[in-house]
């Protein structure tokens, strides 16, 4: 037993101790490295079955076909549910699918339009090279916006062209009692940049006022939801 005391008695034994550790991990690790061997040698590749090649050719996806049932089935549902609807319950329910298609700015609209008055619209024009057919740059632009409040003011022109796709509003002509609105129209910003867009050169761009209000189904629709509210 090393000397406790000495240092260098220490330091050797300890040197003694780690090679003695590393012989004992080596030895180990060539037993089980010759284990693996013995293993893999055992195995006969004539024996074993060939790996299978896999499949490189593309699958062709299949193309899932149109549900026709889910069609038939709602058109059924559709002409049963008219079946047991009377006049009042349709207009309802497509008041229901007006009303899913608005954005609260449309909403707004149509409140403003909703006494029966009426709000100056602009269409800019200009000429192509050849000076015979028109071309849009600005169409729709209306004063009703600022009347609405909207909280996209730059939006109203596309605002009052889906109002207009789904029929609740009309578009009338130039009414001589709306030149003070008409020149407040044509000094916005957008309205004006679409005029200098549309001049070529000495050629200025053509302007067609008309009128917005709401149209029948317009009005009956919102005299539907006001009624709806009183009832509430």
């Amino acid at each position: 037993m090393p000397n406790p005391y000495v240092p260098r008695a220490l330091m050797n034994h300890a040197i003694d101790a780690v090679r003695t550790g590393l012989d004992l991990y080596t030895w180990t690790e060539k037993q089980v490295v010759g284990a693996l061997r013995t293993g893999l040698d055992a195995l006969d590749p004539k024996d074993e079955p060939a790996p299978e090649e896999p499949d490189e050719r593309p699958v062709a996806s299949a193309t899932p076909e149109p549900d026709t049932a889910s069609l038939t089935e709602k058109m059924s549902t559709l002409l049963g549910r008219a079946l047991d609807q009377n006049t009042r319950g349709s207009q309802v329910e497509l008041y229901h699918h007006l009303l899913d298609q608005l954005v609260a700015d449309e909403a707004r609209i149509l409140g403003a339009l909703s006494d029966g008055s009426s709000s100056p619209l602009v269409n800019v024009y200009g000429w192509k090279q050849s000076r015979t057919p028109r071309r849009a740059v600005l169409e729709n632009a209306s004063l009703v916006g600022r009347t609405a409040n909207v909280a996209l003011p730059h939006m109203v022109p596309q605002y009052v062209s889906h109002l207009l796709s789904l029929g609740l509003v009309e578009v009338g002509p130039e009414d001589p009692a709306l030149d003070t609105e008409y020149e407040v129209l044509l000094a916005e910003s957008a309205v004006l940049a679409a005029i200098k867009s549309a001049t070529r050169g000495p050629v200025p761009a053509r302007i067609e006022k008309f009128t917005l209000s709401l149209s029948p189904l317009g009005t009956s629709l919102w005299q539907a939801a006001a009624e709806g509210a009183e009832h509430e």
